[in-house]
């Protein structure tokens, strides 16, 4: 082949999507390797090879290569975005092989001018010299090695031996042979790795001492760091940190350089380091600060920075791909048509005694749902919030539903505190498993247990054995039986802590550090608590029962009045305002997020059938315009409404864990129909759906919906900024997905009679697709890009190839390919990019749910218990494959 040809395939599309994939292959399989094995396996089998740094260098040159070949710079938001990863490409280079990394322990009164090295080195120090070697180790593959130094004019060699990796947070072992040459060699076990200050072994070879060390190394630095205070705040009455800052003094040349304070996401620059707050000492006299010397952070920023100009460009560049698309929906727009019939199903059970829940019922409605949902509690987080919210939790908790008997979650609160006995023979606990049942002596159709029934007439708890085997078992080892168990003792156990009162806190301790607030029982008992106030609780306990039983509920209400006020005057500076408590009041009872899933759910369906009918049989529904927008613009803003309502209760922004993610994600898929769905019910059924089904898992057992304090390192403004974008782009991504999987399901419908048609409906939805691609991909990438900000400004990197890190990054590659595949002539198909736009939104999925629940990373602020595969998700896999399947007799359309 020559020269020219080789050229021409090197800068071609066809190469660098090759080169793409095998980027994101790679670091798909590391953030398994990660899992498995460690850190250090994933960097030097991966992430740190050679082979992995040529593939990115080579993709970089064949890029730069196609910007030239095919004169991109003719086109301002193509070559500005395009040549910004070739820039960032050079800063992370800089960064990777000229920057500087280390950790500094100090305690209090202390100074420390060294600091122990990220990478761990093999050090062969002599009685006149030290030579160092970068050495990491891997738990599987070939750590062979062979390292030669000349030592007074003689051969010194260490070779590798054997190595046995330690678990984390210990010391591994490194077994190496060192002799001179032509000398007897000597084994040396040496004890170390990365983190780890490395255990010297001395040799003797004729005399002359050899001392061999494996493990970071100490940097001098030219300056020294003198810790004056450590500072730890904590959120009130918990011992989870709200946040944590060093008072440290900076000593340069024997003279202080000034005093400074260095918190989260709060650094200090000094003599072209970067200090950032990291860990702390147990007892609370040391901090721990990590290092850095960026000298690729300018072209880096730059290169982010021409990376949103490019973006932001690219959708206004005349001539550009965007919009091209814009202009082809403008001009080809079909009919479309909604109805919506929302239903709601509700169910109540049969009370067991009925004089006494029709007395609750009907007597506690007003106080409980009223000023008793706006007493203020203190959760076991710290968190001051109102008992309506803690009602809830527990309430859903034990029960899996909002209420039980006719009975809202406060009255329920109410009964089982006031009547433990009467509420311990309800069957108010939610059970799943058979198995169980049938341990239990309940009969199958049961869907609650009581309490009582869970022990035999000796006292014994009948699931004890079984409960005991099931936690001895590791997680990888329970089956679902297991699982089960230990989610129903979980449920009887929140029961068996609400009939003792220990989760109602709501009596502050009058000057208390830690603003600890106690439950009934205890208050009762602690001496702090005065006389008066024990007897406005005494008075509140009596004049519930009177409320209870005879509906006069002017002493409780007198009482609880008397202990909200105690709660303002002993706790004012921690306690949220009176309008952000009724307005978590109001968010609770409202449940808008759940009852947005029928909403969308219903619209979505109802909207999908009409559509496919009204391809197929060539009907147009143009009447039905208004109604399709005002049901879901009403379903978009009651979204909006609520969303802002949770960030305006939790005082922060509502994506930060979890739920709110998903919920966030339900919103931007909605956001998405908004901006397409005017002209397309098939756009307008795809992201109801898609909001839904994302809803819809976001109310599932395995997540939790509480609102909860942040961890230090979220309170950032930079939250606000990368997660949003970031989470957004998945409702984009989302929506690119469904619309996929139409277009396909129109394919496999296609006859000689609606061919036309439907080639017209597959055209146009690919083309909204495309351009949502456009936008999610987009979104991805800046908030990916963001995220490195945050985290180069947090704690001094921008990239950790921590696995939700990597997965974001293999997210854009993917989509990255599919958006290129068009200019590979085979490849270019509507086809084919319907087939490839709708499986790669399992990159999301995995990047979302995969990491958060089944690998290891340290975005754990994110993640719940990890739940089972359901059955149904490998039907849905099915299902998409015969879709794919079916539509490849009807893949010919033509290109847009």
């Amino acid at each position: 082949m020559s020269a020219l040809k080789i050229l021409k395939f090197f800068i071609s599309y066809k190469f660098a999507l090759c080169l793409l994939f095998i980027l994101a292959a790679g670091a798909g399989v590391a953030t398994f390797l990660e899992s498995i094995y460690d850190t250090q396996t994933a960097k030097i089998l991966v992430y740190e090879a050679r082979w992995y740094e040529c593939v990115m260098g080579a993709a970089t040159l064949s890029l730069l290569g196609i910007i030239i070949k095919t004169k991109m710079w003719r086109r301002f938001g193509s070559f500005v975005l395009h040549a910004a990863f070739i820039i960032i490409f050079i800063g992370a280079a800089l960064t990777r092989y000229f920057g500087t990394e280390g950790v500094l322990h100090v305690r209090a009164g202390e100074s420390e001018s060294e600091m122990v090295s990220v990478k761990p080195y093999l050090q062969i120090r002599t009685q006149d010299a030290l030579f160092e070697h970068p050495l990491n180790l891997s738990q599987i593959g070939d750590n062979d090695f062979s390292f030669t130094q000349s030592i007074n004019s003689k051969s010194f060699t260490v070779k590798f031996s054997s190595y046995k990796p330690a678990p984390k947070g210990e010391q591994g072992t490194l077994a190496v042979k060192a002799g001179f040459e032509g000398g007897s060699e000597q084994e040396a076990q040496l004890r170390g790795g990365a983190g780890w200050l490395g255990e010297p072994k001395i040799l003797s070879f004729d005399g002359e001492e050899i001392m061999l060390s494996w493990g970071s190394k100490l940097i001098e630095l030219p300056f020294a760091v003198k810790l004056l205070k450590f500072k730890l705040e904590r959120y009130p009455g918990s011992q989870s940190p709200s946040s944590y800052a060093s008072d440290v003094e900076i000593l340069k040349e024997g003279k202080s350089a000034g005093e400074h304070e260095i918190y989260m996401n709060h650094p200090l620059n000094f003599d072209g380091f970067k200090l950032f707050q990291s860990s702390y000492d147990t007892d609370e006299l040391g901090t721990v600060l990590e290092l850095n010397r960026d000298p690729g952070k300018i072209p880096t920023y730059f290169g982010y920075f021409l990376l949103c100009v490019g973006f932001i460009g690219n959708l206004f560049t005349a001539g550009s791909r965007f919009k091209k698309l814009a202009k082809f929906i403008k001009n080809n727009a079909p009919a479309a048509l909604l109805l919506i019939a929302p239903f709601f199903f509700g169910i109540e059970l049969r009370a067991a005694d009925e004089n006494y829940l029709a007395n609750l019922k009907a007597n506690s409605r007003v106080h409980a749902n009223g000023a008793f949902a706006e007493l203020l509690v203190q959760d076991y987080m710290g968190r001051i919030k109102p008992l309506s919210t803690e009602a809830s939790e527990i309430v859903n908790k034990i029960s899996g539903t909002d209420s039980l008997y006719g009975l809202s979650a406060e009255q329920m609160i109410l009964g089982m505190s006031l009547n433990p006995a009467f509420w311990r023979d309800q069957k108010i606990i939610k059970i799943k498993n058979d198995e169980i049942k049938k341990m239990l002596g309940l009969a199958p159709q049961e869907r609650y247990a009581s309490f009582n029934s869970v022990f035999d007439e000796n006292g014994n708890y009948k699931l004890a054995h079984a409960l005991d085997e099931a936690n001895e078992k590791s997680a990888s080892r329970r089956g679902v039986l297991d699982n089960e168990l230990i989610k129903f003792d979980e449920r009887l156990n929140i029961a068996y802590l609400t009939f003792r009162g220990v989760f109602f806190k709501f009596i502050p301790v009058p000057n208390d550090p830690q603003n600890a607030w106690l439950s009934p029982n205890d208050a009762f008992a602690d001496y702090s608590i005065a006389p008066q106030i024990k007897g406005v609780l005494n008075d509140y306990l009596n004049g519930l029962q009177d409320g209870i039983s005879d509906n006069d509920w002017a002493k409780a209400d007198a009482a609880l009045a008397e202990l909200k006020n105690y709660q303002r005057v002993t706790s004012a500076a921690i306690l949220p305002s009176v309008s952000r408590v009724k307005a978590e009041v109001f968010y609770n009872k409202a449940s808008v997020f759940k009852k947005l899933v029928y909403f969308y759910m219903i619209l979505g369906g109802v909207a999908l059938i009409l559509a496919l009918l009204g391809a197929l049989c060539g009907k147009s529904f143009a009447l039905a315009q208004k109604i399709l927008f005002a049901a879901f613009a009403i379903c978009f803003a009651a979204h909006t409404l609520a969303l802002a309502l949770r960030w305006y209760v939790a005082a922060h922004v509502p994506w930060s864990d979890s739920y709110e993610s998903m919920i966030y994600i339900g919103w931007s898929a909605a956001l998405a129909g908004i901006i397409f769905f005017r002209k397309s019910l098939l756009t307008l059924s795809a992201s109801c759906l898609l909001a839904s089904i994302v809803m819809l898992v976001a109310h599932m057992s395995f997540v939790n919906p509480q609102i909860t304090n942040l961890v230090p390192v979220l309170k950032s403004y930079w939250l606000s900024i990368h997660v949003s974008v970031i989470t957004a782009s998945y409702g984009f991504l989302g929506l690119s997905c469904l619309l996929g999987l139409l277009a396909l399901v129109l394919m496999a419908l296609k006859n000689s009679a609606n061919c036309e048609r439907l080639n017209a409906q597959i055209r146009y939805i690919t083309a909204i697709n495309e351009i949502s691609l456009i936008v999610g991909l987009s979104m991805l990438t800046l908030g990916n890009f963001f995220g490195g900000v945050w985290a180069n400004e947090s704690w001094g990197r921008y990239w950790g190839w921590d696995s939700k890190e990597t997965w974001s990054y293999v997210s854009i590659i993917v989509y990255a390919i599919v958006l290129h595949l068009k200019l590979i002539p085979k490849l270019g198909s509507i086809y084919v990019y319907c087939v490839s736009s709708t499986l790669a939104y399992s990159s999301i999925i995995m990047t979302y749910f995969g990491v958060n629940f089944y690998l290891t990373g340290m975005h754990s602020y994110a993640a719940g218990d990890a739940p089972q595969i359901p059955a149904p998700f490998y039907c849905i896999i099915a299902a998409i494959i015969l879709i794919i399947a079916l539509a490849f007799r009807g893949r010919d359309v033509k290109t847009i």
